[in-house]
């Protein structure tokens, strides 16, 4: 039982005692650094240990031996595609050794850095190097090592993730990792578990197979991992997220659940700002859009560029594909032909087609703050597939109707939107609505799910976290999924509009508009009769009373 696991035991110590620590704003990243120290020092040493047991061979004695040391170097590229070049680098040994001396956290967070290689062409490399980078950035040893009381929390924070099980499958480290992001002892952003849940089931249900996926906003990367349970293994996994900490945090979350780094492309960046990354087209995005867009007029400049930009590649790969019978995934994955095009691209006035990209009645489209959703749906592959959480306000808005009707009556993009729980404390209601590139049909589906939900405390809350979350009913999930994929219409439940009646109601998208979920309530003839009755014997009965008290009283009308 997960009761009786160190790591739940070690864990729940931690929480406990880290209400009384004083602790600086920078916990977070000694927290993320001292995960990704002991998840690659004890993988490593344990397969080191099992390589050498019938050896008669100690772990230093292999590395002093040139060809053991270099054996063992050989096994760790090609295994985990990193090393410790030295055994007292192994987490273990540095606490072991220099605990208690005055100067330990100068040691400890110069140890890793210093002694972990990396394959030279491996993603692991670039990510660690940031991190090690914003570490010598945001932390200043120093000044802990001469706060005494500040020095002894952090030194006892490093002291208990050291002492987790890598192994223990009662409470798993991963897990772990995931119920302290929701402590106090870190701030990092996070999208609610069940609008993941939706997201990721509505691709899976159009898609298993797929090459790309993106989030725009994944903060802590729940939606993408959520997607990586349901679809099959080759994914390339995109992903921006704005905030530093948060994006170190989903990188580090990725490397400790066995994702393989050089098919993850993060970016610390902002998508309002650009919604490219690497030039790449996607099968599949997922996302919960933020709830007020920042600086939006400034970064729709680079919106509509990026809009022409892809519009003029796909115009170049369409003569190519027809006229050189190119075929269209090396166009995609070959990184000569990306560079190719990325190059002929910059000698033509793309600035000047931007300009001309929404004109008439869509030239209002230029300034709107949700300019980016269009870019998104372009940036999908032909047979792309788009889930995201938005603002109600989306839906019936008067200033966002132009952009409704494009996205539907001009571009036909909308084939879905669904009405979700709305989670206590949450900012605003949201729904979610799927997009596709190319549709024929010439209708929209509405399914309301806003009242189908229960809660309970969340499986990555802890005793000292007392917050309760939605969760959704498996009965739910696959009534969803099954008018998803058959487009149903069921009573108080789903309803299939045509795009002429919806054009008929200025392109109002309200789910509540075209799902009516009233429930009128059943009185049976009888009841009503009985309880008629009894209330007629009421009012006579207090008649009479009246009528007494007021012969008593001498009271004459």
């Amino acid at each position: 039982m997960k009761y009786d696991s160190t790591n739940y035991k070690i864990l729940r110590n931690l929480i406990s005692k880290s209400r009384r620590f004083n602790l600086p704003p920078q916990i977070d990243y000694v927290i993320i650094y001292t995960f990704l120290y002991k998840y690659c020092s004890d993988s490593l040493k344990d397969h080191f240990l099992m390589a050498i047991q019938d050896k008669e061979i100690t772990l230093d004695e292999a590395y002093r031996d040139g060809y053991y040391r270099e054996s063992l170097r050989e096994d760790a590229m090609h295994l985990f595609g990193y090393h410790f070049e030295n055994p007292e680098a192994f987490i273990d040994e540095v606490i072991n050794k220099n605990y208690s001396d005055r100067f330990f956290l100068t040691d400890f967070f110069r140890v890793f850095p210093d002694n972990i290689t990396f394959d030279e062409k491996s993603k692991d490399r670039e990510y660690f190097k940031l991190l090690f980078k914003t570490i010598r950035e945001e932390i200043s040893v120093k000044d802990f090592e001469f706060d005494n009381e500040m020095n002894l929390a952090i030194k006892e924070i490093i002291f208990s993730i050291s002492k987790l099980d890598l192994f223990d499958n009662a409470f798993e480290f991963r897990r772990v990792f995931d119920v302290i992001s929701y402590s106090r002892l870190m701030n990092v952003e996070s999208n609610p578990e069940y609008v993941s849940q939706i997201l990721s089931t509505l691709i899976s249900c159009e898609k298993t197979s797929i090459k790309s996926a993106y989030d725009p906003f994944m903060k802590d990367g729940t939606s993408l991992m959520k997607l990586s349970d349901l679809c099959e293994t080759g994914v390339t996994y995109y992903g921006k997220e704005e905030d530093k900490l948060t994006y170190l945090y989903t990188i580090a979350r990725f490397f400790i659940n066995i994702f393989y780094l050089d098919h993850v492309v993060f970016k610390n960046e902002d998508a309002t700002q650009s919604i490219d990354i690497e030039g790449a087209s996607f099968d599949a995005i997922l996302s919960e859009i933020p709830v007020s867009i920042k600086n939006y007029h400034s970064a729709n400049k680079n919106q509509s560029f990026e809009i022409a930009k892809r519009s003029k590649r796909g115009e170049l790969e369409d003569v190519l594909i027809e006229k050189f019978g190119i075929k269209s995934d090396s166009l995609s994955q070959d990184a000569d032909w990306n560079i190719a095009m990325e190059n002929l691209l910059q000698k033509i006035d793309v600035e000047e087609d931007s300009n001309e990209e929404f004109t008439g009645e869509y030239g209002s489209l230029k300034d709107n703050e949700f300019l980016f959703l269009i870019n998104l749906v372009d940036s999908l592959k032909d047979d792309g597939i788009m889930a995201v959480s938005i603002s109600q306000n989306f839906l019936y808005k008067n200033s966002l109707q132009t952009l409704r009707k494009y996205l539907t009556h001009e571009k036909n993009y909308i084939d879905t939107i669904i009405s979700i729980p709305e989670e206590l404390g949450r900012r605003r209601p949201e729904v979610v609505i799927v997009f596709k590139k190319n549709r024929t049909d010439d209708d929209i589906l509405f399914i309301d799910i806003s009242k189908q939900f229960k809660t309970q405390k969340s499986a990555k809350l802890f005793p000292g976290l007392f917050r309760r979350n939605l969760i959704l009913a498996n009965e739910t999930i696959n009534k969803m999924k099954d008018v998803f994929i058959n487009k149903l219409t069921i009573s108080k439940f789903s309803n299939v509009i045509k795009l002429d009646e919806i054009a008929q109601n200025d392109f109002n998208l309200s789910v509540s508009r075209y799902v009516d979920t009233f429930e009128e309530d059943f009185i049976r003839l009888d009841d009503l009769t009985v309880e008629k009755r009894e209330i007629d014997e009421n009012i006579e009965n207090l008649n009479l009373k009246i009528e007494k008290m007021m012969k008593e009283l001498d009271i004459r009308f």
